[in-house]
């Protein structure tokens, strides 16, 4: 039989070391999305179309082998305001995703339209979609919610939080609708110019060192 004492003990350090495990996730997300975010910064206006292409051709052998189909619907000339690495993890994170859940067959289409001063994007596929709960608790930084997530969900956990902090860097958005069995459909959205709030505020001011 244990010593009371010593299963306290044990208890509290079980419970402790939950906590910390939660902590440092909470920690490890919000470095990525502040640090990371903050020293490769640079948004510039650029074509969309030229990012989803080349996501597409990064993730054409592995859609080929579940047999998924890549399409997309973005008209040239339709410009974002963005960093171009970040957007490009951005898509590459969703639609890589999307090919985990799509069958054999499926596909994956990439649309975009105007709104005001924004740009929506949408990533949608015909895949296994997920349910309410899942939805509800996908941008979540919490342990319990990432470990439900990676079961019934293969993982899509950490990716897209810091997908989300990008966008919340970049002026954006994200948000998903999904039926279960019927798809998923991913938004988000980019600004078109240059936000003007932002001007003048610490953060933007440069100096020309060339002068």
């Amino acid at each position: 039989k244990m010593d009371p004492n010593v299963v306290q003990e044990m208890l509290e350090l079980l419970h402790k070391s939950s906590l910390d495990e939660l902590n440092m996730l909470d920690y490890l997300v919000e470095w990525a999305r502040i640090k990371y975010a903050s020293e490769v910064f640079s948004p510039t206006k650029i074509e969309l179309v030229e990012y989803v292409e080349k996501v597409f051709e990064s993730l054409f052998d592995t859609a080929s082998l579940g047999a998924i189909n890549l399409h997309h619907e973005i008209a040239e000339n339709t410009q974002v305001f963005a960093d171009s690495k970040m957007l490009l993890s951005i898509i590459q994170n969703i639609v890589s995703n999307a090919i985990k859940h799509t069958q054999a067959g499926g596909n994956i289409i990439v649309s975009a339209k105007r709104k005001a001063d924004k740009i929506i994007v949408q990533i949608k596929d015909d895949g296994i979609g997920m349910s309410k709960e899942i939805q509800e608790k996908l941008f979540s930084p919490q342990l319990k919610v990432l470990a439900a997530s990676r079961k019934e969900n293969k993982g899509a956990g950490i990716g897209l939080l810091l997908v989300k902090g990008f966008l919340e860097k970049n002026d954006g958005e994200i948000w998903v609708e999904s039926v279960e069995g019927k798809g998923s459909t991913f938004y988000f959205t980019l600004p078109i110019e240059k936000s003007v709030h932002k001007i003048g505020s610490s953060d933007e001011i440069m100096f020309d060192e060339s002068a």
